[in-house]
């Protein structure tokens, strides 16, 4: 029973499931690995119970077998081994992995019949996806959801389709993170459901660097399956529903001004390395085609300002801002310029990328919120 993989195919499987392996269980069987091998296809598949993830490849061997194996080990084995073919063979229930440069280790496994059994496929709402759109979705919104589990709905993402327009959107109180795309292919006209920021962004991240391939999306009562023909994840829905989000955006933002992102991001970069370590307050001061970002920080006796263009054509305004929280918008948004609405010192402020005319054609439809600060009189 053994067969023979590529070490960096075999990497390649391991990385994409070691994201699911928890890092403390009382359960010790969700610490390992599952491989299984059918005399052709390798499949490794891990879970945490409230994820499930199955990675396949093709290999060539003989026989069949399936074991546990401890998921960190084999997985620090697999990353030292040199490249080239490696094979790996069972022997009742001990793994060798033998490398065509010589080297050799042997790991003890264990049975595979307390590990979980994967949820049932589910029959729900069917949607096709490119990866890039995808993966574009999930850093667009992710970023903003909740950290703290007493609002456990806002720890997840909002994940909505309306015939062929499908979004992501997600929010703590403080910020707001959305995306819709157009153009979808659908098999239903309208689904809600609230999704793991931490299972979106494992999925984003076993797609990088693979260029443009479909993704197929399946929604059902109790768990999401994203799947394409090497790798299937389920994930758990979360207890929704979703608060309205559409109630704090502002519709009246009389304040607008245009600026060049990378000139604000390096500015308010340079600028904040003097802000308060707790609030990460920040004072923008719009006035006529310029803003001056200014700092002040009184427990080291600091102070800092810088002064860049904006096409800004209202009366003056002033509002504070966690810098932390705009650098990471900041960062988000890749177009050259954005477009910042406002109204009150106290009013959420929108954030908007500007796409030019020589961009690309199938465009993002995206918001951002940052909610301000209260500025001291005596800032």
């Amino acid at each position: 029973m053994s067969f023979t993989i590529n070490k960096k195919d075999l990497l390649e499987l391991l990385q994409k499931a070691i994201p699911i392996i928890p890092l403390k269980s009382s359960l010790q069987i969700l610490s390992n690995f599952r491989f299984t091998f059918n005399g052709s296809t390798l499949e490794v598949s891990a879970t945490d119970l409230d994820h499930f993830i199955r990675v396949f490849s093709p290999v060539t061997g003989s026989d069949q077998f399936d074991i546990a194996i401890n998921a960190r080990k084999i997985f620090e084995i697999v990353r030292e081994l040199p490249d080239g073919a490696a094979t790996l063979e069972i022997n009742e229930n001990i793994l060798i992995i033998k490398s065509e440069k010589g080297f050799l280790c042997k790991i003890a496994g264990t049975d595979t019949h307390d590990f979980p059994g994967f949820p049932e496929e589910n029959i729900g709402a069917s949607i096709s996806i490119s990866t890039p759109v995808l993966r574009d979705l999930i850093l667009k919104s992710c970023f903003a959801a909740a950290k703290d589990e007493s609002r456990a709905v806002l720890c997840g993402v909002l994940f909505e389709l309306n015939g062929n327009k499908i979004g992501m959107v997600s929010t703590d109180g403080h910020r707001l993170g959305s995306s819709f795309y157009s153009g979808i292919d659908s098999s239903s006209e309208s689904i809600s459901c609230v999704m793991s920021p931490r299972s979106l962004v494992n999925l984003s991240r076993s797609f990088d660097g693979k260029g443009d391939e479909t993704v197929s999306i399946n929604i059902g009562e109790k768990y999401a399956v994203f799947s394409t023909g090497s790798f299937k994840m389920y994930t758990k829905l979360l207890d929704g529903p979703y608060p309205d989000y559409s109630k704090v955006i502002p519709k009246n933002n009389p304040k607008i001004a245009l600026i060049e992102r990378n000139l604000l991001q390096t500015a308010v970069k340079r600028v904040s390395v003097l802000s308060n370590q707790k609030t990460h307050l920040i004072k923008f001061i719009f006035g006529e085609d310029h803003l001056e970002i200014i700092v002040s920080n009184r427990d080291i006796g600091g102070e800092a300002r810088e002064e860049i263009a904006a096409e800004y054509k209202n009366d003056s305004h002033t509002i504070g801002f966690n810098s932390q929280y705009l650098l990471e918008i900041l960062d988000i948004i890749k177009t050259a310029k954005i477009k910042i609405e406002m109204n009150t010192q106290i009013s959420a402020c929108l954030i908007f990328p500007v796409h030019e005319d020589k961009e690309q054609t199938q465009q993002s439809e995206d918001l951002f919120l940052i909610m301000p600060l209260r500025i001291l009189e005596d800032y």
